[in-house]
């Protein structure tokens, strides 16, 4: 895999890389895809003229041997909450653009126990409705 600096210089606005889901909690199988979330500079100036996620989609498969179909790009600066919980919590540090980055961005999107317990109750009431209203 790259180093530190080869990412900084082939992708200047690039923030941070994190490798999550089965991959990274461990549980993966053969035909596992690889889940990987990015955070980018918004700076205009540091972004590749191209597609930033398909630059980095190109360098993912490259330079970590991964087969392009085969890897799912998340951008975390439009992703869900409850997604980016999940990527704070299992989530294994790929690249880091500055100290502290990782640990700044788990702190600020961890999600607290009764959080994610208020987070279910809505989504179970939720389905609740739409079952109703579809009349099952």
């Amino acid at each position: 895999m790259k180093t530190s600096d080869d990412w900084a210089q082939q992708h200047p606005a690039l923030k941070l890389l994190i490798l999550f889901g089965s991959r990274a909690r461990g549980d993966h199988d053969l035909n596992s895809d690889w889940d990987i979330a990015f955070l980018s500079d918004p700076d205009p100036k540091k972004i590749s003229p191209w597609i930033p996620e398909t630059d980095l989609l190109l360098t993912l498969s490259e330079h970590g041997q991964i087969p392009g179909g085969r890897i799912d790009l998340i951008d975390l600066s439009t992703c869900s909450d409850i997604l980016t919980h999940f990527i704070a919590h299992d989530g294994q540090l790929i690249y880091k653009r500055e100290p502290g980055e990782f640990e700044r961005f788990r702190q600020q999107y961890l999600k607290a126990p009764a959080e994610l317990k208020q987070y279910r109750q809505t989504q179970r009431a939720k389905v609740i409705q739409a079952l109703e209203r579809w009349g099952a």
